[in-house]
């Protein structure tokens, strides 16, 4: 069991620190005039990965994968979510002044919303859903009980959860912090750019294997 923990981890981390969806959300809301957000955004991300742990846990994950239209649906919502949290980002207009500051900050986020978002982005991620599956069938052998199984799925939440709890934690220190809200609205483009990008490639990638 050691060693099946061992891998997941490893795993985990490299997934977690390939740029993706849940990286550049936790980056937007840790730019806020506080780390509340940014940490609801990473309790979100957790909730939609519980998701796609309980689906696998229980079979459903390789139903979902196994039907070509039910995964299309899914992977194109999620790509079109990712679309609507880019464009929404890199719109953002609304600027606050903040007192005995001179510079201009996006207005402060809810705690709701950056909870919905991590946990819709991650949700609706069919990569998310394809690495929690291959977990479930690459390492963790069929003869496994549920017990195990979700001792396997609540060992993933918390290295997620502390995983990207320290990287949140790591943007709102002094320097790093100073520097991302110094160009926070150029930074929110970016991000609102790159989610896009990324939903867009999504629809592109479906459409080409469809043809």
């Amino acid at each position: 069991m050691l060693a099946t923990l061992a891998v997941l981890a490893s795993l985990t981390i490299i997934t977690m620190m390939s740029p993706g969806p849940d990286m550049l959300l936790i980056i937007k809301y840790a730019m806020a005039r506080s780390r509340l957000p940014a940490l609801a955004c990473v309790a979100g991300i957790c909730v939609g990965l519980s998701v796609h742990i309980s689906l696998s846990i229980f079979g459903v994950a390789a139903l979902i994968a196994a039907s070509t239209t039910l995964f299309t649906l899914i992977k194109v919502v999620g790509a079109l979510y990712l679309i609507y949290l880019g464009i929404k980002s890199f719109s953002a207009s609304a600027q606050t002044l903040v007192p005995n500051s001179q510079s201009l900050q996006v207005a402060q986020p809810s705690l709701m919303n950056a909870f919905r978002a991590g946990m819709l982005c991650n949700m609706l991620n069919p990569k998310a859903t394809l690495f929690i599956l291959a977990v479930f069938t690459q390492l963790v052998e069929v003869e496994t009980s549920v017990l195990d199984k979700i001792a396997y799925g609540a060992f993933i939440l918390t290295l997620v959860l502390v995983v990207w709890g320290l990287f949140a934690m790591l943007i709102r220190t002094g320097p790093v912090l100073n520097l991302l809200q110094k160009y926070q609205l150029v930074i929110d483009k970016l991000v609102g750019g790159f989610l896009v990008l990324i939903g867009a490639g999504l629809i592109a990638e479906d459409t080409l294997l469809s043809d």
